[in-house]
C-alpha cells in the first residue's frame, strides 16, 4: 500500500508499506480522504510542535474518513463496507483524567499523526473499532473528514457556555474558526464578529453567519470591533489564529469579566498577554485542547443541516499531489480553509 511519510521539514515522500491486518477489537480502515490541519502544517514546515518533534519518518494526518475493509475478532459495532468517521485520539481509558471523563487530556494518549504515532496519510490502517463511528453511506468522504475540526468547534463552544445571546468574537477564520462560527450559531449566540488576515476567508465567514467581519491587518481592528459593540466589548472571544498578536487582541476586545478561549497553536511555542489588561479586567482565559466526546453530536448537526461540513473544504487533490496540497495549505493560497487529499 502507499503511504506519505515526513522525513524532514518540507520533505514528504510517497512510499510503499506492507498492508496491515486488524487484531482483536480492531478494524482495517481503507482511508478515503484526509484533511490538512494547521498542526500538520507545523510538522511539515517546522518539524515539530513544541517538544513534539519528528525524529524519524512520520505519517501525518488526523482529519480523515474511511471505509471498513475488514474487521478483527470480537468487533461488533461496524461491518465491512461501512463508511466511518474516525476519532483520531486513543486514550488509555485508565488514568485519573480518563476516569473523570477528560479523555482529551489523557496522560498516555495516542494521537494520529503526532510523534511517535503514525496518522492517516496511508491507504490502509489497523485501528481500534471503538473509535470508528458509522455514518450514512450518502455522506461525502471529504465531509466526513471535516467532522474532526467541526467536533473541535463544538467542544470549544461547550467549554465557553453559556453562549446564548452573548456577543462573540472569533479571531481567525480558518477551519477551526469557521467551525466555531457555525457552532456558536447553533448555540444561539447573539452578534458574532470575525477577524482574519485573508479576504477570501472573511467572505466565507460572511456566508456562514458572521454579523460582521474585519480585516485583521487593520491596525485599528481592536477599536473597530469594540465600536461595533457600542463600546461595551465582547462577552466571549475565541482565538483560532495561532498568533500571539491575536491572543493579545482577544484580551483587548473582550469586556471586563469576559472570557477568552485560546485554540491556536503559536509557531514559537509561547503565549504572552499584557498582565495589566487581563488583571484589571478580571478575565478568564481557557485553553481548548482538541475535542472530547463531541464527534457523534457533530455528525448529527451535519446530518440535520445545522452545520455545513462541505463549506470547510476549499481544495481537493489526489494523493499523487500531496506535496502540492501541503504547500497550498501552508501558504493559504486562494484563502484555503481545508485542503483535502483524496486517497
Amino acid at each position: 500500500m502507499r503511504a506519505v511519510k515526513l522525513y524532514a521539514p518540507g520533505d514528504l515522500r510517497i512510499v510503499e508499506m506492507e498492508k496491515p491486518k486488524p487484531g482483536p477489537n480492531q478494524v482495517l480502515l481503507q482511508v478515503k480522504a484526509v484533511g490538512i490541519c494547521a498542526s500538520d502544517i507545523h510538522y511539515f514546515r517546522d518539524g515539530g510542535i513544541g517538544d513534539n518533534v519528528v525524529t524519524e519518518p512520520l505519517i501525518l494526518g488526523h482529519e480523515f474518513s474511511a471505509v471498513i475493509a475488514e474487521i478483527g475478532p470480537d468487533v461488533q459495532n461496524v461491518k465491512p463496507g461501512d463508511r466511518v468517521a474516525v476519532e483520531p485520539a486513543e486514550p488509555c481509558w485508565q488514568c485519573d483524567l480518563c476516569k473523570q471523563g477528560d479523555f482529551n487530556l489523557c496522560r498516555s494518549i495516542k494521537f494520529c499523526g503526532t510523534p511517535p504515532h503514525d496518522g492517516a496519510f496511508r491507504e490502509f490502517m489497523a485501528y481500534p473499532a471503538s473509535l470508528a463511528v458509522p455514518v450514512p453511506q450518502s455522506m461525502d468522504f471529504g465531509e466526513i473528514a471535516m467532522l474532526e475540526p467541526i467536533a473541535i468547534g463544538v467542544y470549544a463552544v461547550d467549554l465557553a457556555q453559556p453562549v446564548r445571546d452573548r456577543t462573540i468574537g472569533i479571531l481567525g477564520a480558518g477551519g477551526i474558526g469557521i467551525s466555531i462560527l457555525q457552532a456558536v450559531r447553533v448555540a444561539g449566540a447573539g452578534d458574532v464578529y470575525v477577524t482574519d488576515l485573508i479576504p477570501e476567508r472573511l467572505r466565507y465567514a460572511d456566508r456562514l453567519g458572521a454579523t460582521r467581519t474585519f480585516d485583521a491587518n487593520d491596525p485599528k481592528v481592536v477599536d473597530k470591533v469594540i465600536a461595533a459593540t457600542g463600546g461595551r466589548g465582547l462577552d466571549i472571544v475565541f482565538e483560532a489564529a495561532g498568533e500571539n498578536e491575536a491572543v493579545c487582541q482577544a484580551t483587548e476586545m473582550v469586556r471586563p469579566g469576559g472570557l477568552v478561549m485560546v485554540g491556536g497553536i503559536p509557531r514559537d511555542d509561547f503565549m504572552t498577554v499584557k498582565a495589566s489588561v487581563v488583571r484589571r479586567k478580571g478575565l478568564t482565559i481557557r485553553l481548548i485542547r482538541r475535542s472530547n466526546r463531541t464527534l457523534e453530536r457533530s455528525i448529527r448537526l451535519v446530518l440535520d443541516g445545522q452545520i455545513n461540513a462541505s463549506a470547510l473544504i476549499t481544495h481537493r487533490l489526489p494523493l499523487e499531489r500531496v506535496v502540492d496540497a501541503f504547500e497550498i495549505a501552508r501558504d493559504r493560497r486562494d484563502g484555503a480553509l481545508r485542503v483535502v487529499v483524496e486517497m
